[in-house]
């Protein structure tokens, strides 16, 4: 990318280190890059390290193109300890011993907890219960009454077990609580379980691989057409250019979403298909 300015808007593939939240982690590299509007696809618990995908300028009004998206993640997984926060990080709860469970029998349970399934939110989240913020109510002692949501699993990969923990990756829908998995492995088996080193290695085809750990790497740069590069694209002519940045449609047998680009190349507006016509529902470029 030869401008981080590139067309107003940008992104930035940030491996997160722990202990910071993602608004947090977001802000220091807008501001390294000079950025006052900033935002990111996905929020990651502050412990929590993986892939992060940090929106810049203009990019921001294109969050709602990746929340969609599939989500890898790796994370480990101990048996025999549930916690308030569902990971090792939180108060112990209760303690149980664990003897005889096998890696066969953690299989099938992985096996019944995969395709869409209903999860129950976290006490300690961010989620709004009663107008109040899920862990404000657990910290004051109270047990919150979260949602339970319908979320997609798949991909269950179990690499390590010892006995006592395991390491697994999964792939999963947007608003999946990995602590939440955890947590419901553990009650299936009858153990108990907390989750740890949660690390997000991929949001669609974005890889941790493409990711830098600091907030300094232009290799780490995305343009807002690389942005929605797992998206169809269509190059506009030069009579349509005008039309789009008015936001009018244009007659088109695609379906679903395009991305829409100016003859140079930038990215000028997402439209949406519907076999007949396509209209723009994010506009980048005005005329």
């Amino acid at each position: 990318m030869t401008s981080p300015r590139s067309n107003e808007g940008a992104a930035y593939l940030l491996d997160k280190p722990p202990g910071l939240t993602s608004r947090k982690a977001a802000a220091r590299v807008a501001g390294h890059w000079g950025w006052r509007k900033y935002g990111h696809a996905g929020t990651l618990d502050p412990d929590a390290t993986g892939l992060l995908i940090v929106l810049l300028g203009k990019a921001t009004r294109l969050s709602r193109f990746l929340s969609s998206s599939g989500k890898t993640y790796s994370f480990g997984m101990e048996l025999g300890i549930r916690t308030d926060t569902d990971d090792t990080s939180g108060s112990v709860l209760e303690r149980s011993a664990v003897e005889g469970v096998s890696r066969e029998d953690i299989l099938k349970v992985l096996k019944r907890l995969t395709g869409t399934i209903h999860q129950r939110v976290p006490d300690y989240s961010a989620v709004r219960v009663d107008g109040t913020r899920a862990y404000a109510i657990a910290r004051a002692g109270a047990r919150p009454d979260t949602p339970v949501r319908r979320v997609t699993v798949e991909g269950w990969e179990l690499k390590e077990w010892d006995g006592t923990r395991a390491r697994l990756s999964v792939t999963v829908s947007s608003g999946t609580y990995v602590r939440a998995l955890a947590r419901d492995i553990g009650n299936e088996l009858g153990t108990g379980a907390a989750a740890f080193g949660i690390v997000r290695t991929a949001v669609d085809d974005f890889s941790l691989e493409e990711a830098s750990r600091d907030h300094e790497d232009a290799r780490s740069l995305l343009t807002m057409a690389g942005v929605m590069r797992n998206y169809p694209s269509m190059t506009l002519a030069d009579s349509d250019v005008e039309k789009v940045s008015h936001g009018t449609f244009l007659e088109s047998d695609r379906e679903g979403v395009t991305a829409l680009l100016t003859p140079d190349g930038c990215l000028m507006a997402v439209a949406e298909g519907d076999g007949t016509i396509m209209r723009p529902v994010c506009v980048l470029v005005e005329g």
